[in-house]
């Protein structure tokens, strides 16, 4: 009866480890073929098509302080035939982060974080006991 377990659990075993191994392969192969004009480090957030042959990319990449967003940085790109004609840099504070979508995206607030919630209820249970 113990064998039997032991087999079951085994088997299962081994079936968990083929499919995380075949979910790292697929995400490696996501990797390999984002788009071209999507850069690892930042998002794409528009692109504007000014005539036949310029284009205005921009890009968004929160910036990071201790797993905590400071702002976010902007970056636009003017393309001419194909070749880069001008760069802006630009910086916008606050506790922001970017979501895309499809080549599009929008600077959001940043999702408040479990750990600050828990930090937040203690503090009150020291303020009432405090009050008592």
């Amino acid at each position: 009866m113990a064998k039997a377990k032991k087999e079951n659990k085994k088997v299962a075993t081994d079936a968990k480890a083929e499919e995380k191994a075949a979910k790292r392969k697929a995400r490696m192969e996501a990797l390999k073929n984002r788009p071209a004009e999507q850069r690892p480090n930042s998002k794409q957030v528009d692109i504007i098509q000014v005539s036949d042959n310029q284009v205005v990319k921009t890009y968004a990449m929160p910036i990071k302080v201790k797993h905590r967003s400071i702002g976010v940085m902007v970056t636009s790109v003017a393309i001419e035939d194909g070749k880069v004609v001008s760069t802006s840099n630009c910086f916008v504070p606050g506790e922001l982060a970017v979501k895309v979508k499809k080549g599009h995206g929008n600077i959001v607030a940043q999702k408040a974080a479990k750990a600050s919630k828990k930090a937040d209820a203690e503090s009150e249970e020291n303020e009432a006991e405090d009050e008592d």
